[in-house]
């Protein structure tokens, strides 16, 4: 039985056999591809993706993790007539790490988004008659979300399959005001995982 070659299939035939560097290239480079969806709310230490990818022995990898992330900060002052500055302060951060077969990638962990809010309120007057119920309260909030993209680095992990994961961190940190801590948060929303290998001369 005879069999015949599309046009298609001899265009390819030849450039692969006039580009043998071009071949070699296309079959030696793999990817990894993952998403998230779920938001995750104050994580610490939390695996938000994973993936496998297989590797040559001369493979380096570059991952790729872009992220939404989200921060809430809130802050409560009170000061009377008279007397001292207050001061009220929150803040909310999420760092990201990415692991290798649980060694850490280049560059180590990583800031996804960090905001310090802090207000200090006085109140003054001219005033001398000392009326200690006059009082100036000042509340501030404060919640955006931002997405951010970070290349993380593997050099060389060898031949095989490799688990990559990627780990996020949040720092909380506020006032004793049970407003301030009730309305502070650091929260994970959608993701992606990109992994390539990449011959890195």
């Amino acid at each position: 039985m005879k069999k015949t070659l599309t046009a298609g299939a001899i265009g390819l035939a030849l450039v692969l056999a006039l580009s043998p560097a071009y071949a070699q290239n296309v079959a030696s480079q793999k990817a990894y591809f993952g998403a998230g969806t779920t938001e995750i709310l104050n994580p610490a230490g939390a695996e938000i993706l994973n993936g496998y990818i297989k590797t040559s022995g001369v493979g380096d990898l570059l991952i790729g993790v872009s992220m939404e992330c989200a921060l809430w900060t809130a802050t409560s002052n009170r000061a009377t007539k008279g007397a001292d500055l207050t001061t009220s302060s929150s803040r909310a951060a999420v760092n990201v790490t990415v692991l290798v077969d649980g060694v850490q990638a280049t560059p180590g962990q990583v800031v996804y988004c960090d905001r310090l809010q802090q207000v200090n309120l006085q109140f003054q007057s001219l005033d001398t008659v000392n009326i200690t119920q006059d009082a100036i309260l000042l509340q501030i909030f404060l919640k955006t979300k931002n997405a951010n993209h970070f290349n993380f680095y593997m050099a060389n992990p060898g031949s095989g399959v490799h688990h990559v994961q990627v780990l996020a961190d949040s720092f909380v940190e506020t006032t004793a005001d049970p407003v301030v801590v009730a309305n502070t948060r650091a929260v994970v929303g959608k993701r992606t995982l990109v992994v390539e290998e990449y011959n890195n001369p």
